[in-house]
């Protein structure tokens, strides 16, 4: 296993901030990929997936995490999969067929295209997101506007306010520490995460 991930199983055992954060980041479009086998509602799907992370850190508590058998991504699409049969079973809906075998099927990585059920809240998150902002001052809000909202880049922020480009840098990224300190006080780890994605895809967009 690469030492990122066993530093990203040990964090999430220990309930470290930064490591359950990453690992929201990294592996929903994995676990939305699994979802999407079972559950075509967007309500349906994000409630496996709330189910389902709770039940992979439980998982990780019991020490149910062997490496020398695979990834990481490997293991939490297996354990994903078979949650998702148990679930369906237990509610006596339909299930799929056999998971799919070899790795190169199981997505180690976020998929760049919306996966299941993003685009059904991404008018949900972009409200999160702008209730946040309203809480910043002025500066970090026009800052997060420039660079986020408008996709400029850190060459004509930094021209516009007559700043070098690493203050620019800097106070951007003092600003995204502001945000990201209202969303984790008011709103759940999860939606800190899809809101962080929001700001991230508004600025490629």
């Amino acid at each position: 296993m690469r030492l990122e991930e066993v530093q990203l199983v040990e964090g999430l055992r220990a309930r470290e901030e930064s490591a359950v954060c990453a690992f929201l980041e990294r592996y929903r479009s994995l676990l939305f990929h699994c979802i999407g086998h079972f559950e075509k509602d967007p309500a349906g799907r994000d409630d496996l997936y709330q189910e389902l992370v709770l039940y992979v850190l439980e998982r990780l508590d019991a020490d149910r995490f062997d490496a020398s058998k695979g990834s990481l991504g490997t293991w939490l699409y297996r354990v994903a999969w078979c949650r998702c049969v148990d679930i369906k079973r237990r509610n006596g809906g339909p299930r799929p067929g056999r998971m799919p075998a070899g790795g190169d099927l199981v997505p180690e990585r976020p998929d760049p295209s919306p996966g299941p059920g993003d685009q059904a809240g991404v008018a949900e998150i972009g409200t999160l997101v702008r209730r946040a902002l309203v809480q910043l001052d002025g500066e970090e809000r026009s800052l997060l506007d420039l660079r986020f909202v408008q996709g400029q880049t850190l060459g004509q922020i930094s021209g516009h306010l007559g700043i070098s480009h690493e203050q620019c840098k800097y106070r951007i990224k003092r600003a995204s520490t502001a945000l990201r300190r209202v969303l984790l006080n008011d709103f759940s780890l999860e939606k800190m995460a899809d809101a962080e994605g929001y700001l991230q895809k508004s600025a490629n967009s």
